[in-house]
């Protein structure tokens, strides 16, 4: 895709919407475009962060394993969706598994790129705390759910 492509694309996902055009063009730049193909997984519960992902074009699962062995499919994203934030800001394990459900284009942010964003802009820094929050709050309601039999 080419950089004013990108850069318009990024501008319309609303973790990176309030930013300026000149940091849009370096998210632009330095991110790589990644497809997956039906089925394939895009990152593994359990292995290193090396950088956050936004889904451009279809659909992805998120997968948990449990102690078991067994996985259970507890969410869909679709376009704009960021995802890999959370182990890549705790420096730690991917927590879950993410899997094509069909062709999915992806930016892939690599994490020393995507730290310096959040160390930079508070504006980006609020978008992803909302995003956790929301995303903290769905997993709540679904143990709770879960619980409850």
């Amino acid at each position: 895709m080419p950089l004013d492509r990108d850069v318009e694309t990024l501008r319309n996902i609303p973790l990176f919407n309030g930013l300026p055009t000149p940091r849009l063009k370096l998210i632009a730049y330095t991110a790589e475009v990644v497809r997956f193909e039906p089925g394939e997984v895009i990152v593994q519960q359990g292995d290193l962060a090396d950088a956050v992902y936004i889904i451009m074009e279809g659909e992805a699962g998120v997968w948990v394993e449990g102690a078991d062995g067994r996985s259970m499919q507890v969410n869909t994203m679709g376009p704009h969706t960021l995802f890999g934030e959370i182990a890549v800001l705790s420096r730690g394990r991917r927590t879950t598994t993410v899997r094509a459900q069909g062709s999915v284009v992806t930016f892939k942010i690599a994490a020393k790129v995507f730290l310096d964003l959040v160390r930079h802009s508070p504006e980006i820094s609020m978008q992803v705390m909302t995003v956790l929050a929301e995303r903290l709050e769905r997993t709540t309601a679904l143990l709770q759910k879960a619980q409850r039999g």
